[in-house]
């Protein structure tokens, strides 16, 4: 199980504004004239949607701008294959939020509220 960390998730668009940011610095005004004419909300809507939510994870990220082709930009696609073969999202830890120590069934509060769940289900019956 990989540890999970929180500093290394972050919002789909910060996720997306970091790889724009990374590829115009790799690729130049080629990056920039990859998308000539089209309506950038769409370019950055269609990015989002293939790359889901593999763009708040920054390790995925990271793998997948490193496996870039050196000599072109990638695709929609082909960046969202390259997050997918990075590493596993990690899941988020479940905090069991309890006692310390587990009530004694002799506890008085226990007798009460077992003894006012009783009269509760007698008075729907």
């Amino acid at each position: 199980m990989l540890p999970y960390s929180e500093s290394d998730f972050c919002k789909p668009d910060d996720g997306l504004d970091y790889v724009f940011g990374k590829m115009s610095a790799i690729y130049g005004s080629v990056f920039t004239r990859h998308w000539e004419g089209v309506d950038p909300s769409l370019v950055r809507q269609v990015w989002k949607e293939e790359c889901g939510s593999r763009l708040t994870y920054r390790p995925k990220i990271d793998y997948a701008l490193k496996h870039m082709s050196p000599d072109r930009p990638p695709s929609a696609l082909a960046f969202a294959k390259l997050l997918n073969d990075g590493p596993r999202i990690p899941d988020k830890p479940n905090f069991h939020i309890g006692m310390d120590k587990p009530l004694a069934k002799d506890n008085e509060l226990v007798k009460k509220t077992l003894a006012d769940i009783r009269k509760m289900v007698e008075a729907m019956r």
